[in-house]
């Protein structure tokens, strides 16, 4: 099993209050670094063009670039925006032979989903990526904004209240380094959306380079023909609409009243044609369209009251029902090649590239890199960007929907530690997880 390393403290630059700090690997800032340490930290920072934040009250020290001149611009969200639309034709994803190909491998994905949210092991190494990146291992040591934010995520996001009640749980522990990795200390100025530094891609083989200059997906209401959704969802949306209908039939007003609709027997798929953008998301929020179905909740430890469709289900709003993506962009060729790549090899298609493994990986890249360079440590000894990769899948994958392997492969193409860099070589199958142990074994149980 992985253990904390000291230096990850001083190389992260994370200062935490605790009594215990000390026995669990986080240790104060004042108290780690020597004047050798010191010096030595001085040249890492001087290769890497960064340094300390001025620290404030209450709030930890980070690591940040001193000059940002090498980022390139982003588009401006009136831009990305005016391209939100497809030509109305059906879902891509839905049309045969891909189809059929897809829902075979979905069935593997689910199976290493379930494997890996349920591996003790690779729990164990996203505690280590959480401790050796220098994250608050308890919920009472993030400052109070981020335990505000946790609070918020505890609506809808698994592993939030996981890791308020500091349950030892893979997903606690990802949102947890996420917290740390996407606090506002590394945003960088100018940036309209995606500000966090480590959403940085630095190879043109993943589909997200360049940085904030593409949109993958469209947020559900924001599709004004159902044409475009998949079947699906589709179907999701006119059983849930069915129940409501039925279950306010002595209501005669409600669907005027409550959302504009003037008829509601024309039929939902109609309907939702020429409803506003904040209507349509209102209805979808009162069917509870984005909210998992999912019965497998082997690797859940919270309390089972956040999902509205009841206590059997995932406590957790998914990826695969909250956005659409788009298949097809005339000024955005990113767009159309890696959904292309998807067809090509039968990989299946949730909500697009993914932007949390991006950052997640990234962000233990440069703690990884740091440590590196401390004479002292092991690198062999803590987790490597393959298996922090791994934690993702089991992060995100079925059953969890929140993205596809082929997903969270893409976005982690080109993600550098100083020694190696992630790629991603076979696509027809599923054989880059045999790079880690705990992949190799997944697999063939899943393959047998």
């Amino acid at each position: 099993m992985y253990g904390i390393n000291r230096a990850a403290v001083v190389m992260c630059a994370l200062s935490a209050k605790s009594s215990e700090a000390e026995d669990r690997g986080v240790l104060r800032n004042a108290s780690v670094i020597t004047s050798a340490q010191a010096k030595e930290l001085r040249q890492v920072m001087d290769r890497l063009n960064l340094h300390t934040s001025s620290p404030r009250e209450g709030r930890p020290v980070f690591l940040q670039p001193v000059s940002f001149a090498s980022v390139l611009p982003s588009k401006s969200m009136e831009a990305i925006v005016g391209r939100g639309q497809v030509n109305v034709e059906a879902n891509v994803f839905d049309q045969d032979p891909y189809r059929t190909t897809a829902e075979k491998n979905r069935i593997i994905e689910v199976a290493i989903g379930k494997g890996l949210a349920t591996s003790d092991r690779l729990n164990a190494i996203a505690k280590a990526i959480r401790l050796n990146s220098g994250a608050p291992m308890r919920f009472g040591d993030f400052t109070p904004e981020q335990q505000e934010r946790i609070r918020h995520e505890s609506k809808n996001i698994g592993g939030a209240k996981e890791l308020i009640a500091d349950k030892d749980n893979l997903d606690a522990h990802v949102l947890a380094t996420l917290i740390k990795a996407e606090d506002e200390i590394y945003n960088v100025p100018g940036m309209e959306r995606r500000q966090c530094m480590f959403n940085h891609v630095r190879t043109p083989d993943n589909p997200i380079f360049p940085w904030n200059s593409h949109r993958f997906d469209l947020e559900i209401w924001k599709v004004n023909n159902p044409i475009q959704y998949p079947a699906g969802v589709a179907n999701l949306i006119a059983d849930r609409w069915n129940d409501l209908v039925a279950s306010k039939g002595d209501e005669p007003n409600y669907f005027k009243d409550t959302f504009g609709i003037a008829d509601h027997r024309d039929g939902i798929l109609h309907i939702l044609q020429g409803m506003e953008p904040s209507a349509r998301k209102a209805l979808f929020e009162t069917l509870n369209v984005s909210w998992s179905t999912e019965t497998f909740t082997d690797d859940e430890a919270n309390s089972r009251d956040s999902n509205p469709l009841g206590s059997q289900f995932r406590q957790h709003t998914t990826g695969g029902l909250s956005n659409v993506v788009r298949w097809s962009d005339t000024e955005d060729k990113s767009v159309n090649q890696w959904v292309l790549d998807a067809v090509a090899h039968g990989k299946p298609v949730l909500s697009g590239p993914s932007g949390h493994t991006l950052r997640y990986l990234n962000h233990y890249a440069m703690c990884r890199e740091l440590l590196s360079y401390d004479k002292d440590i092991d690198i062999s000894q803590i987790p490597t960007l393959e298996e922090a990769r791994l934690v993702m899948l089991g992060n995100l994958l079925p059953p969890k929907n929140h993205h596809s392997y082929h997903e969270i492969m893409l976005a982690s193409v080109g993600v550098f530690d100083g020694e190696a860099a992630l790629g991603y070589s076979n696509k027809l199958n599923y054989d880059d997880l045999k790079s880690t142990s705990i992949g190799s074994e997944i697999l063939a149980s899943v393959l047998k």
